[in-house]
């Protein structure tokens, strides 16, 4: 069994296993989907990654970010009221 540490910021580093079975490496984004059955980390395929180099890739990145942020806090306000 691996475990990480959760850092006060949220973050947390994948051990090498976790890592090398995901094929991640620096730079390389992930995806943590969420189920009944758990949290289900996948790595975000590389031609998705490569949207940061299309010329307007960044502006959309930043508004595909801030959305996945603000449905992460909505999910977690909907957590407290049940």
């Amino acid at each position: 069994m691996l475990e990480s540490k959760i850092f006060a910021n949220g973050s947390t580093t994948l051990p090498k296993p976790v890592r090398e079975a995901l094929g991640v490496r620096a730079g390389d984004r992930l995806r943590y989907v969420m189920s009944e059955k758990g949290v289900h980390i996948v790595r975000v395929p590389s031609d998705e990654n490569s949207v940061k180099t299309h010329a307007d890739g960044s502006d959309l990145r930043k508004a595909l970010d801030a959305a996945e942020e603000i449905m992460d806090e909505n999910r977690t306000l909907l957590r407290k009221l049940k």
